[in-house]
């Protein structure tokens, strides 16, 4: 019954031909304009977006204080991002919302409904925390199917001059048909400018170990602490990739003290990597010590890639919580022909102790040791519907 409460019948599957890709949707709801999970063929390209927010060309927000005003902008600035890299709104597979308020998300929730009340419903994320724009409710990021044909292991970088750009970054990238590499979130000490700047070269040093170029990262994601200061951690990158472009960047709202800041990649993968004899590479860089529970590398060669909406328990408990996420998630891989062992990228928001706690008793459980995906766990202020923990998931099929 508890299942059943978390998850519905997940043998309901909802088909959307996209061109010349199938997007799976697994437990669409009408209701909140999303989908449990969304599955897509590994043939085609994937864009995805700088984290957007309600913000016009000039850089002045839109709608102070209307909620629904924000939302419109958010969407239109995502749609001229998809535009330039050859997709649009009904490509969407996964949504990743931030909201400077909790009680925000029924809001979010009903607005998607509407927009997405015909065609693909996206796999949806939330987090709740202080936003780059001090007057900013939401701001999102998103990953599309792409019709654009791309260099086999090169990220395409596009902006939109309809669009206001923050750090002189790309608006959007397209990782190629493909293999994929997720970074897991690496951090150093010092103030912001230090954190950011030593962050930054270990993964300079992870990405050449990899092989891995700076023309093939798809996109940033930091969790820093104070959300004011972005603009330093903006201009680090810029500085970084002088000369060239500044991938997509996504920002949130960090709960942490020590270390202030933690970054996370997405990378399109060497083309060699599309000849390797498994289909997930789980990788250790030798500077690095290797844990059961998380990957510092994950690679995903080959298959159907799924995207996963934010996980939740139903138990006020942050331990029952935990127990009925992963309960959850297991049903969810079962219906996309997947496992624990073929998840290849997490990521944990956790409101307190105990929650965290939590998640770390657990994963020893689920995960096999030599195949736990990459991850970043962070404390953060909210996770949405009242709730302790929530977690986002991208694995593949098995076999593909």
């Amino acid at each position: 019954m508890l299942l059943l409460l978390l998850s519905g019948s997940l043998s309901t599957f909802a088909q959307t031909k996209i061109q010349t890709s199938i997007i799976k949707e697994i437990q669409p709801s009408s209701i909140t304009g999303s989908s449990r999970a969304v599955l897509i063929d590994d043939i085609v390209p994937l864009a995805h977006t700088a984290q957007l927010l309600p913000l016009n060309k000039e850089g002045v927000l839109i709608g102070k204080n209307i909620l629904s005003e924000q939302i419109d902008q958010v969407f239109k600035n995502i749609s001229l991002a998809l535009k330039e890299a050859g997709s649009n709104l009904d490509q969407v597979v996964k949504l990743h919302v931030y909201l400077s308020k909790e009680n925000l998300v029924p809001d979010v929730e009903k607005a998607f409904s509407l927009k997405f009340n015909s065609g693909n419903k996206p796999a949806v994320s939330y987090v709740t925390g202080d936003l780059s724009h001090p007057d900013a409710a939401i701001a999102m990021d998103a990953v599309a199917v792409s019709d654009l044909q791309t260099a086999n292991d090169q990220a395409s970088y596009f902006n939109s001059p309809a669009l206001y750009n923050i750090a002189k970054g790309a608006h959007v990238s397209v990782l190629p048909a493909g293999g994929v590499t997720y970074v897991s979130g690496q951090a150093d000490e010092g103030d912001l400018v230090e954190a950011t700047r030593g962050t930054i070269k270990q993964l300079e040093a992870t990405l050449a170990h990899l092989g891995i170029a700076k023309n093939q990262v798809i996109q940033i994601k930091s969790f820093i602490q104070p959300m004011t200061d972005v603009h330093l951690v903006e201009a680090e990158f810029v500085r970084f990739f002088d000369g060239s472009t500044v991938p997509p960047l996504v920002f949130v709202d960090w709960v942490s003290e020590n270390p202030v800041i933690e970054i996370e990649l997405i990378a399109a993968s060497p083309s060699e990597t599309a000849k390797a004899t498994d289909q997930m590479n789980f990788i250790t860089p030798p500077m690095m010590t290797a844990s059961p529970i998380y990957s510092k590398v994950t690679q995903i060669n080959r298959g159907k890639k799924f995207y996963v909406s934010s996980l939740y328990g139903v138990s006020v408990n942050p331990e029952k919580q935990t127990a009925e996420i992963f309960a959850s998630l297991k049903e969810l891989l079962d219906a996309v022909g997947s496992d624990f062992a073929h998840l290849g990228k997490a990521t944990y928001y956790v409101s307190d102790d105990v929650a965290s706690a939590a998640l770390n008793k657990i994963r020893p459980i689920f995960y096999d040791p030599k195949r736990p995906p990459a991850a970043s766990k962070a404390m953060v202020k909210g996770v949405g519907k009242g709730m302790s923990i929530n977690i986002d998931m991208i694995g593949v099929a098995k076999g593909q």
